[in-house]
């Protein structure tokens, strides 16, 4: 096994398994290096991941679920009559297996059977065909056009808990290809909101969400990106020049305005997403080439709002513990989230009914609480307002074809 790169190994250990551990070295002289039976690790090699478990002595994994190896064997039909013993016997088999039988004339020609060397029968087991990938989508078909998109692709910037579950729900409803952009790892402290769950801590983000993907849509087509998108301009262009729409759920402005740079130039479609301080509001931002402003008019409108709105709009989808904006509860992330979702679908599916009550409009704020500190906007718990982003006449994205490389990044920071 190769690794990418060796010097970015990374190794979970659970508190259960640190503590066996202290009292195996507490319990013996370790004069000599001793192997521990009761403990693995298991290995990704392509993301330099490496996490500990524990095997109990029934030769089960005690910490999580991990699936058994089975072998399988493949023969006729007529091997479906034959004893246990026999089968044990003759093959020489002393661990559990899967024999596989084929009867060509049969409506349902596979037949599949579970034996134990100490089990008294065969189990005959309950076969499922999965069958063509596009099966999974049979039921949402007279929702949404999931031949049309099959065909589309999407760039999710930022894997959090905003931008993870829109990965995944887009991928739900039929979206085919996906570029996942982010630079981070899974943390402990991310799973009370992530899509992602404890198996995947210290993985890539973009790594455990394709393998969440792929449990959805196993034909999708997934490209990871472990950048920061600040720092690699020319592939940012060249990701967002590729795709048919850019979800954008990042943790942090700057990057925002990049990748906006980045869609107008390559004139694509764009849909931000974030939440505000303990997620107690949220705003969805559709960015089209053919209409109205660009995000970076919808920030110069903000700040000039009167009373405090503008001072809400820093939170994000970021499952960062340190940031000076609170991060909020799962539930209320999940009504944005959704929204974020919900938008980027129409626009891909250019609908003709559309999500905004005005075709001028190009964003949603969604109220998950009242705050009436912050104005009156935000008063009304469980409310929606929709906005209209008029095009800033000097904006200096939009009014011009803008060019990344010299964007001077002083003016977001």
């Amino acid at each position: 096994m190769e690794l990418n790169d060796p010097a970015e190994l990374i190794l979970v250990i659970s508190e259960n398994i640190q503590s066996q551990l202290v009292e195996r070295i507490n319990g013996s002289s370790l004069s000599e290096a001793q192997l521990w039976p009761e403990c693995i690790g298991l290995f990704r090699p392509d993301e330099g991941h490496i996490r500990l478990e524990l095997i109990d002595s029934g030769n089960t994994y005690s910490y999580h679920n991990i699936p058994h190896l089975l072998p399988c064997l493949v023969a006729g039909e007529e091997y479906s009559s034959i004893s246990d013993n026999s089968l044990f016997e003759s093959l020489e088999i002393t661990v559990p297996f899967l024999l596989l039988t084929f009867d060509l004339e049969a409506s349902n020609p596979i037949s599949g059977y579970y034996l134990h060397p100490n089990g008294p029968t065969k189990t005959l087991l309950s076969v499922e065909l999965i069958g063509k990938p596009s099966r999974a989508f049979d039921r949402i078909i007279p929702l949404v056009d999931v031949s049309k998109m099959q065909h589309k692709k999407v760039a999710v910037i930022g894997l959090g808990s905003g931008g993870g579950f829109g990965a995944v729900e887009l991928a739900k409803s039929g979206v085919g290809s996906f570029a996942l952009v982010d630079f981070d790892r899974l943390q402990v402290e991310n799973i009370s909101r992530h899509t992602c769950g404890s198996d995947d801590i210290g993985r890539w983000k973009t790594r455990a969400i394709r393998d969440k993907i792929l449990q959805h849509s196993s034909s999708a087509v997934i490209e990871c990106y472990e950048i920061d998108v600040t720092d690699q301009t020319e592939l940012l262009e060249a990701i967002v020049d590729s795709v048919d729409l850019v979800f954008v759920a990042t943790d942090n402005e700057m990057s925002k305005y990049m990748i906006n740079e980045a869609c107008v130039s390559k004139q694509v479609t764009a849909v931000y997403g974030g939440v505000y301080e303990r997620a107690f509001a949220g705003e969805v931002v559709l960015v089209t080439p053919d209409r109205g402003g660009c995000y970076a008019c919808v920030r110069h409108g903000l700040a000039n709002t009167s009373g405090t709105m503008s001072i809400a709009l820093g939170g994000d989808y970021t499952d960062e513990p340190d940031i000076p904006h609170e991060p909020g509860l799962g539930i209320d992330v999940g009504f944005i989230a959704n929204l974020h979702v919900r938008i980027a679908l129409s626009a891909l599916s250019e609908e003709e009914i559309p999500i905004f009550n005005n075709p001028d409009d190009q964003m949603i704020i969604w109220v998950n609480s009242a705050k009436p500190s912050d104005g009156p906007l935000f008063g009304t718990p469980l409310s929606r307002y929709f906005v209209t982003v008029p095009k800033v006449p000097d904006c200096r994205t939009c009014g011009m074809i803008p060019n990344i490389e010299e964007l001077d990044r002083s003016d977001y920071e």
